[in-house]
């Protein structure tokens, strides 16, 4: 049994079906038998930019259904103050049969449906008001979850083996965050390496497990949004921590007067 095949393309050879086969699998089988156990989502790149009427997302990779996926230009939808939750998703197609090649199509749908249908991903949403201008940046961690005139992320999915899990924009912001703080545990200060030394995404598990030893309870919900607050809570409370003891460490003076 053959279990890795290259094909020679040297000058003079008859290209060959099974040349083109031996092509196919080591460009998009192996790639998919990587990921093999991947729920749906990003895989890389897609990054959201905005201009004035415009969202666009660029080229990245897409795991979907157990299979890879790769927008290889832009996309790009309009929009408009709506001063309603609008979500942007990614839209399969069924697969499609032609003469030369089995397919599928993805285009973007802007829509206030929420709820994911067959075939949906979600790449972002925003509640844009008349006369603001919709933004994609972001002044810290907590900025990522506002209401109005920003792209929030957080329900958007990442590829990731188990379950669908955060972007690594939102985890790394965290750890960076966390990492400032001079006080920082060392279990907190491995936990944070780890997120921004690895290429691929954090699985959900991870950041769950996380999470419960750090708070010593269960987190009732596994979505995006709660382990977001909860990444947010401890955040707060590392920085709560830090005032209290800045606090501590002032002396008092108290002057007596005879």
């Amino acid at each position: 049994m053959r279990i890795k095949e290259i094909p020679d393309w040297e000058n003079g050879y008859i290209l060959k079906r099974s040349m083109l086969v031996s092509l196919s699998d080591a460009a998009i089988l192996t790639n998919e038998l990587l990921r093999k156990g991947y729920a749906n989502g990003i895989l890389s790149g897609c990054e959201l930019a905005v201009t004035d009427d415009t969202i666009i997302v660029n080229p990245g990779l897409f795991f979907f259904e157990g299979q890879i996926f790769m927008l290889k230009k832009n996309l790009s939808v309009k929009y408009s103050p709506a001063n309603v939750t609008m979500v942007l998703k990614l839209c399969f197609s069924d697969e499609v049969r032609d003469a030369d090649c089995i397919y599928r199509e993805a285009e973007l749908r802007l829509t206030e449906q929420i709820a994911l249908q067959a075939g949906e991903l979600e790449l972002c949403r925003f509640k844009l008001q008349e006369g603001a201008k919709l933004r994609c940046q972001y002044q810290d961690f907590e900025d990522m979850n506002t209401e109005y005139d920003t792209l929030n992320i957080i329900y958007a999915s990442q590829a990731a083996r188990g379950e669908s899990t955060l972007l690594p924009e939102i985890t790394k912001t965290f750890a960076r965050e966390m990492l400032k703080y001079e006080e920082v545990s060392e279990f907190d200060a491995l936990f944070c390496l780890q997120i921004l030394g690895q290429s691929d995404a954090i699985t959900k598990e991870a950041l769950i497990s996380y999470i419960e030893y750090k708070t010593k309870n269960q987190l009732d919900s596994h979505s995006n949004i709660a382990v977001y607050r909860a990444l947010l809570t401890i955040l707060r409370q590392q920085a709560g921590t830090i005032e209290k003891t800045e606090r501590k460490e002032k002396k008092v003076w108290k002057m007596t007067l005879e």
